[in-house]
């Protein structure tokens, strides 16, 4: 998909572009996106490293690593605590929070739902995307 997207944090200290092609949105669903968003998962996506660019506020980055997590991190408003973008361990893209988007990036619904096996149990998958045990490389989910 073919867009500029602008997107910001909560309180609008952290601001990005994005030109260019970007990644379909998914929705994770294992219990550490859950925790970090509040919600039932979290939707995001991925730009080129090479067409995302920070626009004001990267200093305000702040991170978390979770202990025990295998590496894990969160990246975060050091201000309001949103969620913010962070680059893959090979630097080539970044993972972007969708709901930081600022403009319509095009995209509709989520292209896939991944670990699905952890879910949390009030969690109803009402639309049609392919579901997935774990990872998108993880055995699909039957639909019920």
């Amino acid at each position: 998909m073919e867009a500029r997207v602008r997107g910001s944090c909560l309180c609008g200290e952290i601001r990005f572009e994005i030109d260019g092609k970007i990644g379909p949105v998914g929705q994770c669903h294992c219990s550490k996106c859950r925790k970090l968003s509040g919600t039932d998962g979290n939707a995001i996506f991925h730009a080129a490293a090479s067409s995302f660019r920070w626009m004001t506020g990267e200093q305000e980055i702040r991170r978390f690593t979770l202990p025990g997590g295998d590496g894990w991190v969160s990246h975060f408003c050091g201000q309001c605590g949103s969620p913010v973008p962070h680059r893959d361990h090979g630097g080539r893209f970044f993972y972007v929070p969708a709901g930081l988007l600022d403009d319509d990036p095009g995209f509709r619904g989520y292209a896939a739902h991944i670990f699905v096996g952890s879910k949390a149990p009030w969690v109803c998958i009402a639309d049609e995307a392919p579901q997935f045990e774990a990872g998108l490389d993880s055995p699909r989910m039957d639909r019920a």
